[in-house]
């Protein structure tokens, strides 16, 4: 997400971008912090620069802040009537009807709701043509960016994850990597995933830690004792916002298996060496 939902932080409502000098002029409504709340003032830009994005939030009803963007045309005036019309992305081409363009006032206005994991940007051309059909400008590129909200849960790569791991191994022996994704925008908070070990069982004593960031699974004590033990049941949850309350989050099992090593001396049992004597005595006695 690309700024905080909350109302001190409201983003842009007003903040409006010029393309100036002869040509097709683009005025973007996409909107304002509250350090430029008090202030009408236009950023203006050539026209050999890029034009900032106007801004929609994915998921809520941008309609109320129609127009989001307006183009015009030095060449408009009374003796010239210019329509304006847009393509591209929500107009031209799938989904078909999200954008309508005024033709008389060259507003641009947004008639539904967005996901950014479908269209994290739509790209449309504006177009001013004179009463002939004829193109009076070239086209100007306008850029629509969805702004991310916390609308997905972290995915685990598989249902359950299966490991092994040698009983009397040091600690901090890597067990195995706990892996899962998040569809919200990357780099930010909505998709920044943290582990943590919800149980274990048997729960005594905590055998084994994870890497909060990495999800990678270590031994966490060195008395693993597969005689004791045989295998052990985790249950992992990864929650995005890092963690955070608030955030989404889902949880998956872990089965690890404590492998065995040779670390028992075999022991004769009192029957079993009472025979052995007992049979050697009989042996004995065939042989004189």
């Amino acid at each position: 997400m690309a700024w905080p939902l909350g109302a001190g932080l409201e983003i842009l409502l007003v903040l409006s971008c010029m393309i100036l000098g002869y040509g097709l002029h683009v005025e973007i409504l996409g909107g304002r912090n509250d350090q430029l709340a008090s202030t009408d003032s236009l950023i203006r830009q050539k026209r050999e620069w890029i034009v900032p994005p106007a801004v929609i939030w994915e998921e809520q009803d941008n309609s109320k802040k129609n127009p989001i963007a307006k183009i015009h045309s030095d060449l408009q005036s009374e003796e010239v009537v210019i329509t304006y019309t847009i393509s591209g992305q929500g107009v031209t081409e799938p989904p078909y009807g999200l954008f309508i363009m005024n033709g008389r006032t060259g507003e641009l206005n947004i008639t539904g709701m967005v996901d950014r994991e479908q269209t994290p940007m739509f790209h449309l051309k504006g177009l001013a043509i004179s009463k002939n059909g004829t193109y009076m400008e070239k086209p100007l590129d306008l850029r629509i960016k969805v702004l991310d909200i916390n609308d997905n849960s972290p995915v685990f790569s598989e249902e359950v994850f299966v490991g092994s791991v040698e009983e009397l191994c040091d600690v901090g022996t890597v067990v195995m990597k706990i892996d899962a994704t998040d569809a919200d925008e990357p780099n930010t908070l909505n998709s920044k995933i943290a582990f943590r070990i919800v149980s274990q069982e048997p729960s005594e004593p905590p055998a084994f830690i994870i890497n909060k960031a990495t999800g990678v699974v270590q031994t966490a004590t060195f008395q693993l004792d597969r005689e004791e033990h045989s295998s052990y049941s985790l249950v992992v949850e990864a929650k995005d916002r890092d963690g955070a309350a608030g955030g989404l989050g889902k949880e998956t099992t872990v089965q690890i298996k404590v492998s065995d090593v040779n670390d028992n001396i075999p022991v004769l049992e009192k029957a079993t060496v009472s025979n052995l004597a007992g049979k050697l005595w009989v042996l004995l006695h065939m042989l004189k």
